[in-house]
């Protein structure tokens, strides 16, 4: 199968920036971008129970022709494709069918915790499907459409495991030749650690230049904005989280690492599953 990226798409400004985004990355490794699209009616409640809203045949040809005209603009091979089902169920569904190196999706700007939950239906897919999810902020500027050459790998000083599928993107990273750095936030009094972590990197298979991995320490600050401090440190163009599945009950009341990096991050923000294999006694 040639190597492709599925990007989840539709006609916002945020899914703009991520096809032109994945167009980028897809050139070096000569692969396909396949734009999924997902269209449901939502059912509404009436005094006869749920109903389905009437659908509109030309709405649904008129959109696949602006897919596809979407499609053909690209610099890079593209299909276009509208899928009738759930959110997820089409995602799983392109998944199996395209075995992609890498998903794609925009990423909305919000102000909380709900209406990041509301807009940005891709956050979970991560760790839902195991497969890498990249997001792109819609407000990347044109000067960053470029292909990325630091990538700064945010991880606990504690040993992880990625999930299998997330490694599918190591092909793209190999190609790229990205100089991985691995970036623990630490308490002054932690300030001698970050090797467990490192190590974990260094062994994750994420690419094939892991093990040459080196460490990025922050001292002092709080996780996620001590993430984004080595951001700019680093000068990454990408940040790389681990997604550990917590759900969005735990994220809605307790608050997140990965949506505070999300609504704050300027580069775009590459989501792994990942579970954690030791704990700090």
């Amino acid at each position: 199968m040639k190597p492709n990226l599925v990007v989840l798409t539709d006609f916002s400004p945020a899914s703009e920036r991520a096809r032109a985004y994945a167009a980028v990355l897809a050139a070096p490794l000569g692969a396909e971008l396949h734009l999924v699209h997902v269209f449901l009616p939502t059912p509404t409640a009436t005094e006869y129970g749920m109903v389905l809203p009437y659908i509109d045949e030309g709405y649904v040809r008129e959109t696949r022709r602006s897919l596809q005209r979407v499609a053909d603009a690209l610099p890079v091979p593209a299909t276009a494709e509208l899928i009738e089902t759930s959110w997820y169920e089409a995602v799983e569904q392109a998944v199996h069918q395209h075995q992609p190196l890498l998903l794609v999706a925009g990423l909305t700007a919000t102000h909380g915790q709900l209406d990041e939950w509301l807009s940005n239906r891709a956050l979970p897919l991560a760790h839902r499907t195991g497969y890498p999810l990249l997001l792109v902020p819609e407000h990347l500027p044109d000067t960053a459409l470029h292909l990325p050459a630091r990538l700064a790998l945010a991880v606990e000083d504690r040993g992880f495991r990625l999930a299998t599928s997330a490694t599918a993107v190591a092909p793209l990273l190999d190609i790229l030749g990205l100089d991985i750095v691995t970036v623990s936030v630490l308490t002054e009094e932690e300030r001698a650690s970050g090797w467990e972590g490192l190590k974990a990197a260094q062994h994750c298979g994420l690419a094939a230049a892991m093990p040459q991995s080196g460490l990025h320490k922050v001292i002092g600050s709080l996780p996620a904005a001590g993430i984004l401090e080595a951001v700019q440190e680093l000068s990454a163009d990408v940040v790389g989280l681990l997604d550990l599945g917590h759900g969005w009950i735990h994220k809605l009341f307790k608050g997140s690492i990965i949506d505070h990096v999300l609504r704050h991050s300027p580069v775009p923000v590459l989501l792994l599953s990942a579970e954690i294999t030791a704990w700090d006694e």
